[in-house]
């Protein structure tokens, strides 16, 4: 899968995308931090990446469909520490499947994950 990682999401999560084979390309590792989220999304929407990211902002699904980019994944698991955070996103981004994910907006929380369909 082709995956936009944000530059706000912690590296180990990147580092475990990539292990699982999935084409990361990171805001943070491509020399393009601090561009708007506006630009994190158009890039997604030109290049077909399902964005991951930390930014709840990404969950408005009016301001940016999941269903023109890639997908947007929302990992809503905060006040944590690293550690903890990349467990349960692997625990639950291992529940997921590429149907799942592919121009839909997930959320994924502490205790579980969240799926808003756009398309069936």
């Amino acid at each position: 899968m082709k995956i936009l990682a944000d530059e706000n999401l912690f590296e180990p999560i990147v580092v475990h995308l990539k292990a699982l084979g999935h084409e990361v390309m990171s805001v943070r590792d491509s020399g393009l931090s601090g561009i708007t989220d506006d630009a994190v999304y158009q890039l997604a929407c030109k290049e077909k990446r399902v964005i991951i990211t930390m930014d709840k902002d990404f969950s408005r699904t009016f301001r940016f469909p999941p269903e023109r980019c890639g997908g947007v994944i929302v990992v809503k698991i905060y006040k944590r520490t690293v550690e903890e955070t990349v467990e349960l996103f692997k625990k639950h981004f291992g529940s997921l499947n590429l149907r799942n994910m592919v121009e839909n907006l997930v959320v994924i929380t502490p205790d579980g994950v969240r799926i808003r369909r756009t398309r069936l």
